[in-house]
């Protein structure tokens, strides 16, 4: 039975994989939950439109509002709201790489600068990462940008780093709502989540509010709620009645937008560096090719990430090895459990070596079906372009300005995660910082 898994564990599904096979079924009360645990598998159903449905778990029912927004929805409310938002961040963010270049080079040299200047003790990436990937997220939806001391921010950051605190609680009991009602730190974290919720839609409602005021004025759409305040217009000017766009919705889309993509990324980060402190030799090869192909004279930009396959390799193992987000959210009747590990498709999985990636002539691989770091088919993750643009310059940059060392002055023997099975994110740590090309 689900409930009893260890909290739902990779590792206990794995085991029962080996047991039963590449596809088996858990009793959860009154619901048969499909694991699969085959990439090939996985690819075919993930594909299917049959299994694009969504079926509410603990985390979404606080989180999405129930069925709404873009990751917990179903159907025509789903297929609309993610068709518009694709495009909505091409126009305003994917599709303009000059202005996501200067929005990232200028957020991650601001933190390589804070790194610098508190060089002197050991320190942690820390709230100033949030706030520099919540900025990111911030230009694109509501066309603003905060200060690392602004009030307002910093309440925001709380709340949705809160969220993701307590979300590690319901990840235990994500299959079973009910308990979540039953078990007390459960319910507390339940009663906190909807709390910090509730805070941060109210300040979603306030910043849509302040846009119908500035819409008429400006004449066009800079963000994306401009734009789909707009497509809210455009559809009453034709008099249609549609009730998948409302500023309901928007606000919940908003929602996903920002828990979806700033922990994630955040720490997918904090895993690359982690994994530099306990491979120094890495950080030595990625070092050089920055040097090499960039120099100290510019920063490193989005056009260079074709000639930089070593760093594109380092992100890539950073993803397989750390999995940091061992589930997707689950599918109607189906589940994706932890393929990342498995040695018929990864020999010695547990092994740090960017090398994997690689082909014989120094390229990265471009195809390697048994990796899937953002999911697959129709419900893979909107904000994988951006992901990986922020990935590569951030990581880039890091190594053209810093050099990251242990406090203890010998390589962490191990990079540890917290096991969560919502967001696996590295246990805390803590480094020092040298400042190369100065």
């Amino acid at each position: 039975s689900a409930p009893f898994l260890d909290g739902g564990q990779p590792y206990a599904l794995d085991a029962l994989r080996k047991k039963y096979g590449d596809i088996f079924t858990l009793g959860v009360l009154s619901k048969d939950l499909v694991i699969l645990s085959n990439w090939e598998l996985i690819r075919d159903v993930f594909g299917r439109a049959e299994f694009s449905g969504r079926t509410e778990i603990a985390l979404t029912q606080q989180v999405s509002f129930g069925k709404f927004g873009l990751a917990s929805s179903s159907g025509s409310l789903w297929q609309e709201n993610r068709r518009f938002t694709m495009r909505v961040l091409k126009d305003f963010g994917f599709g303009k790489k000059a202005a996501l270049d200067c929005m990232i080079q200028d957020a991650a040299v601001d933190l390589c600068q804070f790194l610098i200047e508190n060089r002197q003790e050991p320190q942690d990436l820390g709230p100033r990462l949030n706030l520099a990937i919540l900025n990111i997220i911030w230009k694109m939806t509501a066309d603003k940008q905060f200060s690392h001391d602004d009030a307002k921010m910093q309440d925001f950051m709380n709340r949705i780093m809160g969220v993701f605190r307590d979300s590690d609680v319901l990840s235990h009991l994500q299959w079973t709502p009910l308990l979540a009602y039953l078990w007390p730190p459960a319910f507390l974290a339940s009663r906190r989540i909807a709390r910090n919720m509730a805070a941060i839609s109210q300040i979603f409602a306030d910043e849509v509010e302040e846009h119908k005021r500035k819409l008429p004025l400006s004449g066009g759409s800079n963000d994306y709620i401009d734009a789909y305040l707009t497509e809210m217009a455009q559809q009453k000017a034709r008099g249609e009645v549609n009730p998948n766009f409302s500023e309901f919705q928007l606000r919940v889309n908003i929602s996903d937008l920002f828990i979806g993509g700033s922990e994630t990324t955040s720490n997918t980060i904090r895993w690359c560096v982690l994994f530099l402190l306990c491979h120094p030799e890495i950080q030595e090869k990625l070092q050089v090719e920055v040097d090499s192909i960039v120099g100290c004279d510019r920063l490193p930009s989005l056009d260079d990430r074709d000639r930089m396959p070593y760093t594109e390799a380092f992100i890539m193992k950073t993803h397989r090895l750390a999995s940091l987000v061992p589930y997707a959210l689950p599918h109607e009747a189906v589940e994706e459990a932890e393929v990342a590990g498995d040695p018929k498709f990864w020999p010695d999985p547990e092994k740090f070596d960017p090398g994997r990636f690689l082909n014989p002539d120094g390229s990265v691989k471009t195809k390697v079906p048994s990796f899937l770091p953002f999911s697959l088919g129709k419900r893979q993750c909107l904000g994988e372009s951006l992901a990986q643009m922020e990935l590569f310059l951030f990581m880039t940059i890091f190594m053209q300005k810093l050099s990251f060392r242990t406090t203890t002055g010998r390589p962490y023997p191990k990079a540890e995660g917290s096991g969560n099975t919502l967001i696996n994110h590295p246990k805390r740590f803590v480094f020092l910082v040298e400042e190369r090309n100065q």
